[in-house]
């Protein structure tokens, strides 16, 4: 897993939820916004590619 999206509170007005970048097996806790789709970003430190959509992908498999 490379990302990780995790789920506000539902009982919060504007509940949403945010993407964070797991970086060599560590929850990084600067949030990542998902690129323009055919737009990814690259992780400095290992290299790994995120695309849109792995964003979707994550948010697909459900938050914590």
């Amino acid at each position: 897993m490379v990302l990780a999206y995790i789920s506000d509170p539902l009982d919060e007005e504007h509940s949403r939820g945010h993407f964070y970048h797991v970086c060599r097996g560590v929850l990084q806790k600067e949030e990542v916004l998902p690129p323009p789709p055919g737009e990814p970003i690259a992780c400095t430190v290992c290299g790994v590619e995120l695309e849109y959509e792995d964003f979707i992908d994550a948010q697909m498999k459900g938050g914590t």
